[in-house]
């Protein structure tokens, strides 16, 4: 192999690396205006956006509030709930390990071994806008409530950027429960609502704009996984399928309803008008009574309608990609968020529940041993799926 034809083959690879190098540099260059703190996380402290902040957040006091109100229920709520999944999950990575995981590490451009979900490199900038409105909730709420805004600023988690508000920690500390609840669940509750605002775009303007532009012409899967029967059958993730046991199959929906009362054990044919692949099912290792056949990630592929430029559905299938990425990182930075973690708006919630509900003592101690029980099992949920993985490939 030449050069330059490794350089194609691996060139997503290449910029993933140049970009993440020169991240590093760049941060070692400049790393006196920077704030190091445990060495790998560097933070620039500013006033840039504070203005915007103090503006809105003495126009629209009242209905900051009240939204802010409205968040510590969502918030907790959203605690629960993410407790409980990660209690679940937990437990099904033992009692069915040939799940996905529940819990995969995101660094944009990076395939991680035992993840379900790849994110390109680009998705940084998405990711970037998501914490940015996450950090903008917490200010609000905070100036709403009289607190000021001692700075803004940009962080570095390794080569990972983020944002952050920093409102007065003392005179928050001072404040009344609710305002610091208040304060505390602003973020979680801006990535809802952002997901809820996005989740509307894509519904009622870029979906159905999309559907006037291109006709279904069948699916595809993101993934097949290895040893089981689709891939030993021979199917080939990325390759559009629109033929299943002779019947042509133009999208997901119907390929839903051609396999709806599929059994372990039944036989299905896929194919691509060409080629044929014959798979008998297994069962689904997340419930034994369903036919499985071991892929990931299925799809409607599209063609486009003759007249359409290219062009156009080009810069409409990115939108949808961009709107659908904030969508996602914002629910699962929310949730991430609320977990009653360490340093986190959710651990700094229950540490205030624990605080005035037990005591300053004894509540501290009950949260400490909580967010180390907490640590263990994400770190269980996050390495395993990473090391059956390694092992098995």
């Amino acid at each position: 192999m030449t050069l330059g034809q490794y350089v194609v083959d691996h060139l997503s690879n290449i910029i993933t690396i140049g970009f993440y190098v020169l991240v590093i540099l760049l941060l070692v260059i400049y790393r006196k205006k920077f704030d190091f703190q445990g060495k790998i996380i560097a933070m620039r402290r500013t006033k840039f956006g504070v203005d915007f902040i103090n503006k809105h957040a003495k126009k629209h006091k009242e209905t900051i509030k009240i939204l802010g109100y409205t968040g510590i229920g969502v918030g907790f709520i959203g605690m629960i709930y993410i407790f409980i999944y990660v209690l679940g999950a937990l437990i099904k990575l033992f009692t069915q390990p040939q799940g996905p995981a529940a819990l995969s590490p995101v660094l944009p451009g990076v395939t991680i071994p035992g993840s379900p979900l790849f994110i390109p490199l680009w998705v940084l900038v998405p990711l970037f806008i998501v914490i940015v409105l996450h950090e903008l909730g917490h200010g609000l709420v905070a100036k709403a409530h009289g607190l000021p805004i001692k700075s803004t600023g940009f962080v570095f988690f390794g080569p990972l950027a983020g944002a952050f508000v920093e409102p007065d920690e003392k005179k928050l500390q001072k404040s009344s429960d609710v305002v610091q609840y208040s304060v505390f669940a602003a973020g979680p509750f801006a990535n809802a609502l952002t997901a809820g605002v996005v989740l509307l775009i894509l519904t009622l303007i870029l979906n159905p704009l999309t559907g006037l532009m291109v006709d279904p012409s069948g699916f595809s899967v993101a993934e097949v996984t290895p040893e089981f029967p689709a891939a030993l059958a021979g199917l080939e993730a990325g390759v559009t399928y629109n033929v299943v046991n002779g019947d042509a199959v133009a999208s997901y929906e119907e390929l839903t309803m051609s396999l709806a009362c599929m059994v372990p054990g039944d036989t299905v044919s896929i194919g691509d008008g060409s080629n044929s692949y014959l798979i008998t099912t297994t069962a689904n290792p997340l419930d034994e009574s369903k036919a499985y056949i071991g892929v990931l990630g299925i799809q409607t592929d599209f063609e486009t309608k003759t007249g359409v430029p290219e062009w156009s559905l080009s810069i409409m299938m990115f939108l949808r990609q961009f709107f659908f990425w904030i969508f996602v990182l914002s629910l699962g930075l929310g949730a991430f968020n609320l977990l009653p973690l360490g340093p986190v708006d959710g651990g700094r919630m229950i540490q205030l529940g624990f605080a005035k509900t037990l005591g300053e003592k004894k509540g501290h101690k009950i949260w400490v041993k909580l967010a180390l029980i907490l640590v263990i099992i994400i770190l269980i949920l996050l390495f395993v799926p990473i090391i059956r993985a390694i092992i098995g490939g």
